[in-house]
């Protein structure tokens, strides 16, 4: 019935895994865990992971080179036994005892349907507050991230991600992650325009995963400069869904400055202010230092 496909990187499962071992049990479905690691650094946390092949509902795989998310997941999607796919990241949480039961109530009312379909429980993050050097990321998920579903589905294709995300096998046969994405940024907006595309129905259900994989400051910094260049590389390239741009304020806030050809200043501008703003999001959490250092990285990397 169920293939539970979890991508990592230097975070130990094994907790994340006994919850979904634990529930998937208790409700007698046909399932499977297959977990891959993509070449993680920490030696040890590769020991502990490896060690959950003594359940036998697990399968895991160990990359020597790290291939990136887009080819991990699509080997998941390739490995898996079962009709339908649930993704997750390994730094996600259990939030509630439910979790997998309410994803194959859903799935024993959309057999009856028999028609393809895609659903995501989305992101939630802790109410504790985390120490001041981690503080950016979850700031930034509390105010961006974190909605219910009922928000969520009003514009369902923007608040796409595959953190937390059950999806027809027939569907992902059709539609995989662009292998082009070997760094991090943007790979997840190509594929639900891809979905939007074939029609495929995405909808977002309150069925959430704590995101506990929070980067530090710096290090997260350094994750949106990446995917500034990946942005930029799919603007140039013209592979970004007019809707995407239509909805990104990043985007609309670059085009307006372009069309008044304000961009280049705009971005001088930035670059003169870039250390400051730094400062600010490493050691204030500023979520607004963070929004003009993606408009500053945006506008230097389109005009490389």
């Amino acid at each position: 019935m169920l293939s539970i496909l979890l991508s990592t990187y230097n975070v130990v499962v094994q907790p994340l895994v006994h919850d979904l071992l634990h529930q998937a049990r208790q409700l007698n479905i046909p399932f499977e865990i297959l977990i891959e690691d993509d070449a993680s650094t920490d030696r040890s946390v590769c020991v502990e992971n490896h060690a959950l092949l003594s359940e036998p509902e697990v399968a895991y795989f160990q990359n020597h080179v790290n291939k990136g998310r887009s080819k991990v997941r699509n080997h998941l999607a390739a490995a898996a036994n079962y009709p339908y796919l649930l993704f997750i990241d390994g730094d996600a949480g259990m939030k509630n005892a439910n979790f997998i039961s309410q994803y194959v109530q859903y799935l024993r009312f959309h057999q009856q349907l028999d028609k393809p379909f895609v659903v995501l429980g989305g992101v939630a993050y802790r109410e504790m507050t985390p120490d001041p050097a981690f503080r950016l990321r979850w700031k930034y998920g509390l105010a961006r991230e974190q909605k219910t579903a009922a928000i969520r589905n009003i514009a369902p294709y923007k608040s796409f991600t595959p953190f937390n995300m059950l999806i027809s096998k027939s569907v992902f046969d059709e539609v995989s992650f662009d292998e082009w994405f070997t760094t991090y940024g943007f790979e997840d907006t190509v594929f639900g325009d891809q979905l939007r595309r074939k029609e495929i129905t995405v909808e977002h259900i309150d069925n959430e995963l704590y995101h506990d994989g929070i980067d530090s400051n710096a290090d997260y910094l350094r994750k949106v400069e990446s995917a500034m260049g990946n942005l930029a590389a799919l603007y140039k390239a013209g592979k970004l869904p007019d809707s995407f741009v239509r909805e990104s304020r990043l985007l609309q806030t670059y085009t307006r400055c372009k069309r008044v050809r304000m961009a280049g200043l705009v971005g001088l501008c930035l670059r003169i202010v870039k250390r400051p703003l730094r400062w600010l999001a490493v050691t204030g959490s500023s979520v607004t230092a963070l929004d003009l250092l993606k408009l500053e990285g945006l506008i230097a990397a389109l005009r490389r």
